[in-house]
C-alpha cells in the first residue's frame, strides 16, 4: 500500500494532450492555426487552453482583441514542451527501425499544394524502392519554424531571416511580380502597371508586405482606396487570382504551368523583382536517411534549375523587364 502513498508526477494536468494543444497554440499564438495543424476546430483548442489554465492554476495567455500574448509562466512552459517533444518525437523516431526506410519529408503547405506534389511522382519514379512520408507544416510569416519537432528527416521551407543552422542550404530565391486571370483583361488588352495597380489586390500575407516592397521597389505607388483581399498563403491567393477576384503579389516560380498556358498573365511591361524571401532545406540532425536526403536534394536542385530556365524564357519572351535574368534565376 505504501508503494501507492506517493503519487509521481502529481502537478501534472490530467489530459497531457491539453498540454500539445497549448505547445501548438504557443509556437504559433493563435488558436485558429493551432487548429488547423491538429485537425481539431478553433472552439476545441480554445476550450482545452481554458481547461488547462484552470488545472495549472495560472494563465498562459493574455487574450487581446485580435491576438494572443504569452504570460511569463506560459512562456517558459512553452520553451520547456517544445524541447521535451522533440526530444520524445526523435527518441520515438530512433527506437522504431520500422520507419528507417521512409523519406519523411516536412514541408510548407504552399509549395507542398503547388509545386511539390505535383511533382513528386518524377522522384518517386527514379527512386520507386523509397518511401515517401510528406507532411505538412504550417510556417506562418514572422513565427519562428519549428524545426524541434522532430519525427522528419529533411525539412523544406520559406524563410526571410533564415539562421546559421540552414543559412548556407539556400535551394532558390522568389521572384515577385503581379498576377491577374486572363478574364480581367478587356478586349484581349493586357493590362498597364496602373491598370493592375487600380485592380483589387489580393495579399498573399496577412501583413501585405509582399505588396508593399513590390512597390516600393517599382517606383509605382498604390492611391486605391480599396483595401483587397488579404489570405494567409500563397496557394489561395493564387485561387482567387484564378478565379478573376482581382491582381495577387506571386511567386512567379509557383504559377509557371499558368504562366505558359497563358491562363495567367503579368501586366505588360512589367519590372519583376528579387523577394528578401528563399527557399531553404534543413536537415534533422537525428536522420539516419542521409543517402536518401542527399538523392532527394540534388534532385530539387534540378528541378529548381529547370524552372529557372523556364521562368528566362518567359521573360525573354514576354518582355518582363528583370536585371540580369539569366543569372540571377
Amino acid at each position: 500500500m505504501l508503494r501507492h502513498a506517493l503519487k509521481r508526477h502529481s502537478n501534472l494536468p490530467h489530459s497531457l494532450n491539453a498540454l500539445r494543444v497549448f505547445e501548438t497554440a504557443a509556437r504559433y499564438l493563435s488558436f485558429t492555426h493551432a487548429a488547423t495543424e491538429l485537425n481539431v476546430t478553433q472552439s476545441a483548442v480554445s476550450r482545452q487552453i481554458r481547461q488547462l489554465e484552470d488545472n495549472l492554476g495560472f494563465i498562459l495567455f493574455n487574450r487581446l482583441h485580435r491576438s494572443l500574448v504569452l504570460t511569463n509562466e506560459g512562456r517558459e512552459l512553452s520553451m520547456l514542451l517544445s524541447r521535451q517533444f522533440g526530444e520524445l518525437n526523435r527518441a520515438i523516431y530512433q527506437l522504431a527501425p520500422s520507419l528507417k526506410s521512409e523519406l519523411k519529408i516536412k514541408v510548407e503547405t504552399s509549395i507542398a499544394a503547388r509545386w511539390l506534389v505535383p511533382r513528386l511522382h518524377k522522384f518517386r519514379s527514379r527512386y520507386p524502392n523509397l518511401q515517401v512520408n510528406l507532411t505538412l507544416a504550417w510556417f506562418q510569416a514572422g513565427v519562428n519554424i519549428n524545426l524541434e519537432s522532430g519525427g522528419y528527416d529533411v525539412a523544406v521551407f520559406g524563410e526571410k531571416y533564415p539562421d546559421a543552422r540552414y543559412a548556407d542550404n539556400s535551394l532558390r530565391c522568389e521572384y515577385m511580380a503581379p498576377i491577374y486571370h486572363s478574364s480581367l483583361c478587356k478586349n484581349q488588352q493586357l493590362l498597364t502597371v496602373a491598370q493592375a495597380i487600380d485592380q483589387v489586390s489580393i495579399h498573399p500575407t496577412e501583413d501585405r508586405s509582399d505588396w508593399k516592397y513590390w512597390l516600393s521597389l517599382t517606383d509605382n505607388s498604390d492611391q486605391s482606396s480599396d483595401k483587397g483581399i488579404t489570405f494567409n498563403s500563397l496557394d489561395l491567393a493564387i485561387i482567387a487570382a484564378n478565379a478573376g477576384e482581382g491582381v495577387a503579389m506571386m511567386d512567379l516560380m509557383l504559377v509557371l504551368d499558368e504562366l505558359e498556358k497563358a491562363e495567367l498573365l503579368l501586366p505588360e511591361q512589367v519590372q519583376i523583382i528579387k523577394s528578401p524571401w528563399q527557399y531553404y532545406y534543413y536537415v534533422a540532425p537525428e536522420t539516419h536517411a542521409t543517402d536518401d536526403i542527399d538523392a532527394f536534394i540534388a534532385w530539387l536542385h534540378e528541378e529548381f534549375s529547370q524552372d529557372r530556365r523556364r521562368l528566362a524564357k518567359l521573360v525573354s519572351d514576354n518582355g518582363w523587364h528583370m536585371p540580369n535574368v539569366q543569372n540571377n534565376v
